[in-house]
């Protein structure tokens, strides 16, 4: 291995603080809440060869870049549960959170474009969601329903006239509805089961998406899961289940030709178990049954795509004791 000399040193320091609590108010009510406070001071520095697109340095010269960030960062919840009887309970949630500059990495730019610039404030994401669940057959089946929205605010957004210029004005938001039920639907008979529907969304700032929409890319406006299983006499279990996805919004910047979103599709799968002793089970799985071609995902903006696992078949053999 040969250096050439570039190299990327990062030292970060952090404190903490934070009290939550739960009060319990009679026999119904439940209150949570908490603060915290996250004291941050980020060092970066780095060490890279200029290329030729550099005009004021030849190439290959060493570019030293030295940056610092530190704030305070300020994060809350609180939430309220509910039981209108001892099977069910309705809840409601507000939190808040904000990401430092770099993200995870703790990176910073010097780039005007970038969020993770030292001189941009953190980004905000708040989060509301009310939501309630009820139980049946004596706890054995349960029914869930929620209400969400999430909302991203400060991310950086460049001037549509002066192309040199960008502000933290941008704004994405997610809201949508989750509705579930898992549990026993009667002796040797399990169900689970699953929708959301979601409207993902640019409340402010450029259109990501390649139909010109303010919708965001990558994210389906749709999901469906279900899976049943039942339990014969002789102790062999059949089960199967089926999955759906929405279609997935390209975006702007992908290869010309490509379609501006992927199909929707369904995949239905099956199982079955038998056991060969106390101690011994052997279970055949199999995947994609009726062989569904489709694209399970996309990345940069469509020029990638994953394609969905063909129909495969697995045999294992489970051991407990």
């Amino acid at each position: 291995m040969v250096r050439d000399g570039t190299f990327i040193d990062t030292t970060v320091n952090t404190q903490s603080a934070y009290l939550f609590d739960t009060v319990k108010i009679g026999e119904k009510w439940m209150i949570n809440g908490g603060v915290r406070l996250d004291r941050f001071d980020i060092g970066y520095s780095d060490i890279v060869l200029s290329t030729a697109t550099n005009k004021l340095l030849p190439v290959g010269t060493p570019v030293p870049t030295r940056l610092s960030a530190a704030d305070t960062l300020v994060n809350g919840k609180i939430a309220a549960l509910y039981k209108p009887t001892p099977d069910s309970s309705v809840y409601a949630m507000y939190a808040t959170s904000k990401a430092p500059p770099g993200g995870s990495t703790f990176a910073l730019s010097a780039s005007a474009s970038s969020a993770s610039n030292a001189n941009y404030d953190p980004q905000v994401t708040t989060t509301k969601e009310i939501g309630t669940k009820w139980d049946f057959l004596k706890q054995k089946l349960a029914l869930t329903a929620a209400l969400y929205q999430t909302v991203v605010k400060n991310e950086v957004e460049q001037a549509p006239v002066d192309l040199l210029k960008f502000y933290q004005t941008g704004k994405k938001q997610v809201q949508g509805i989750e509705i579930g039920v898992t549990g026993e639907l009667m002796r040797n008979w399990l169900v689970s089961a699953g929708y959301t529907r979601m409207n993902a969304t640019v409340e402010s700032g450029k259109k990501v998406s390649a139909n010109l929409s303010n919708s965001l890319v990558y994210t389906p406006k749709q999901a469906f899961t279900a899976w049943t299983s039942y339990t014969l006499p002789m102790g062999l279990k059949l089960g199967g289940g089926a999955r759906f996805v929405d279609q997935l919004l390209r975006g702007t910047d992908g290869a010309i030709g490509t379609p501006v979103s992927t199909d929707s599709y369904w995949v239905y799968d099956a199982m079955a178990t038998y056991p060969v002793s106390k101690n011994v089970d052997l279970q055949l799985n199999v995947y994609n049954l009726a062989d569904k071609q489709y694209v399970a995902a996309i990345n940069k903006s469509g020029y990638r795509y994953t394609p969905g696992t063909p129909r495969s078949v697995s045999v294992s053999a489970n051991f407990h004791f």
